[in-house]
């Protein structure tokens, strides 16, 4: 694989580069920062039900900061 030179200082650094393999997206990382990856981790899209609980936690957040400024 041929990375251009910002590429190769990006993944030097620990960072993600984005790249496009046969009409593919894909994700390139050092195989040391995939390594500490949580193996439970998802990237995928948010369901609604997790969207509705984000949601949830900062108004509840907000409603805390409302109460304790008054």
């Amino acid at each position: 694989m041929i990375l251009s030179a910002e590429q190769q200082t990006a993944v030097a650094k620990g960072e993600p580069v984005t790249l496009n393999v046969g009409g593919m997206a894909c994700v390139l990382l050092r195989r040391d920062i995939y390594l500490r990856m949580d193996p439970d981790f998802d990237a995928g899209p948010w369901t609604v039900e997790e969207m509705n609980l984000l949601a949830d936690e900062a108004e509840e957040m907000i409603s805390q900061e409302e109460a304790h400024d008054r």
